[in-house]
């Protein structure tokens, strides 16, 4: 097992960019951290482009046998725990981040099917309004057959 040691690592130095939301939609990847995070990606199938584990959490035996076995079919680096602090923006981290490739869910969203918006003990006009501008911005389009019952404004 190799052990990155430097925070100087030029992968541990691309990983700590994805801080900045601006690196995370230009490499089109973000972090997920800690063991049910984790845990939830792989069952997903997400998109993991690399997994780094703390080496003390290792020895410790902090992350359970099972999830090891899982971690292991995908690309996996072992840090020190320095270098795993200078990356995590946990407080209290488990010793476990993925790095994932994110998904284009542009490509499956269908604009011209229907979409049905149902609201419920609207009481505020401002919120309806909020609402159809809200619709109205991810190109929802409306027939205005809107439906009401008596206790919609």
């Amino acid at each position: 097992m190799q052990v990155i040691t430097s925070k100087d690592n030029e992968i541990i130095k691309n990983i700590r960019k994805l801080k900045d939301k601006k690196y995370r939609e230009i490499e089109n990847k973000y972090i997920v951290e800690g063991i049910k995070l984790i845990e939830e990606a792989v069952e997903e199938k997400a998109k993991i482009d690399t997994i780094v584990v703390c080496e003390d959490c290792v020895e410790n035996n902090t992350i359970e046998q099972k999830l090891m076995y899982e971690i292991a079919k995908y690309n996996c680096i072992y840090v020190s725990e320095k270098v795993f602090n200078a990356v995590t923006e946990v407080t209290n981290p488990q010793g476990i981040l993925a790095v994932v490739e994110k998904e284009n869910k542009e490509d499956a969203i269908d604009y011209n099917q229907d979409v049905i918006v149902v609201l419920d003990g609207i009481q505020d006009p401002g919120n309806l309004g909020t609402i159809l501008r809200t619709a109205d911005s991810v190109r929802i389009k409306s027939d205005n057959n809107f439906k009401r019952n008596s206790r919609c404004i």
